[in-house]
């Protein structure tokens, strides 16, 4: 080919292509690794990543030959497939395009987190017993995750809808990659130590099982146990099980889920206490009105002789005073069950940001996150300060954290 042909993106990869499909060793592959990332997608098609101690390669099984396994492939084990090399000239990405598989056992990983897994079941740190009941109605929620990402907006978006005046503070951590064990386990340390949340999320996005393995790490689990705060465990997506998870309190299969299970819907508790004060009102007229049918009875029996007359002015003073007693008891559930509603209001409303911004109070923020620490800033950061009646844009010009020396 002339040096000086110019090519597109296309003819290239496709030119790619047809000299690895034109090599006759590579339309015939065996190749032996351990499976990492894999995806069942609703087509029916498989895709994962071989691995070995040094390097990786894309592949992809379609249903017609995926039909076929007898095992459900999962990450961790080891298998051998055969098949051909090729590229896709789309995305101009080297895969093998797998026809068969077949088992050879378990990965490394996969066998550390059974024998991590057996050991601390057998000492108890999962059982059931020792598991914290997730409060009812918390007005603060710890989380424990990536500053960045989509689990964190997620986490809000949900948690806000279902009530608009919870506390989110967040901690952030690593959650992958050398260290994030480290880092997770300080955020559920700086949660505890200060003490604000009646609950904590910890988690992070799906992912292979080298992604999610600082979950599977043993110090976590331990932190995760030593928690005074209840912990709700939200690694992954749906199929994704972890250490943590065992070890939590409460596991969600997603971030969003554990929004859902830890943040009760304000209207939704609104419309129980309406419920109850009705529910209420409603058996204590139905008692009522079976006492004065009784009573009705009583007088219209004939013939009443002075031990029956008796008998009858002892209920009807029964009956005046168990009148009085339920119709004080009537009148002062309301006010109890809305004195109970006024405490959660005023308890809601006394961490309202809008009430804190109302006492003179800004609150600053980063591209979109709320900035808690003066030192995540820099001289020249552009900002986002919040005050009462709208949002002003600013500089940060200069610093007087002392601890950096400014």
């Amino acid at each position: 080919m002339d040096a000086d042909w110019t090519l597109s993106v296309s003819q290239l990869n496709e030119y790619v292509r047809r000299l690895l499909a034109g090599d006759p060793m590579l339309r015939s592959l065996r190749v032996q690794g351990e499976i990492s990332g894999f995806k069942r997608y609703t087509s029916g098609h498989l895709y994962f990543t071989l691995k070995d101690e040094e390097a990786c390669v894309s592949c992809v099984m379609f249903r017609s030959a995926a039909e076929t396994l007898d095992f459900r492939p999962q990450d961790g084990q080891r298998v051998t497939i055969r098949g051909s090399a090729s590229l896709y000239p789309q995305r101009g990405q080297f895969q093998l395009y797998v026809e068969t598989m077949q088992r050879e056992g378990v990965g490394e990983l996969y066998m550390r987190f059974e024998a991590l897994k057996r050991r601390l079941t057998a000492e108890g740190l999962f059982d059931q017993a020792i598991k914290k009941e997730i409060p009812a109605y918390p007005r603060v929620i710890g989380v424990a995750t990536s500053r960045t990402g989509a689990v964190l907006r997620d986490i809000v978006r949900v948690a806000r809808r279902r009530d608009p005046n919870i506390s989110i503070l967040l901690a952030p951590t690593s959650v992958q990659g050398a260290g994030a064990a480290d880092e997770i386990v300080h955020a559920l340390e700086q949660l505890n130590r200060q003490g604000e949340a009646d609950v904590i999320l910890c988690g992070r996005g799906g992912g292979s099982i080298e992604d999610l393995w600082p979950f599977n790490e043993e110090i976590v689990a331990r932190a995760i146990r030593a928690s005074k705060i209840p912990v709700i465990s939200c690694v992954g997506h749906e199929t994704d099980f972890t250490i943590a998870d065992f070890a939590a309190d409460l596991r969600a299969p997603t971030p969003s889920a554990a929004a859902e299970l830890a943040v009760p819907e304000a209207a939704a508790l609104r419309a129980a206490i309406d419920g109850l004060l009705e529910s209420g009102a409603a058996a204590i007229e139905r008692r009522l009105t079976l006492e004065r049918a009784h009573l009705a009875r009583l007088n219209a029996s004939a013939a009443l002789n002075m031990p029956s007359r008796l008998l009858i002015e002892r209920r009807e003073t029964a009956l005046e005073r168990l009148t009085g007693r339920m119709t004080r008891a009537a009148q002062a559930m309301p006010q109890t069950k809305q004195a109970r509603l006024d405490g959660l209001m005023r308890a809601l409303n006394a961490v309202n940001p809008n009430a804190v911004l109302e006492r003179g109070y800004a609150v600053v923020r980063q591209n979109g996150q709320a900035v808690t620490d003066a030192s995540a800033l820099d001289v020249g950061d552009l900002i986002d300060v919040t005050l009462k009646g709208g949002t002003l844009g600013a500089r940060v010009t200069r610093h007087t954290d002392e601890t950096r020396g400014d």
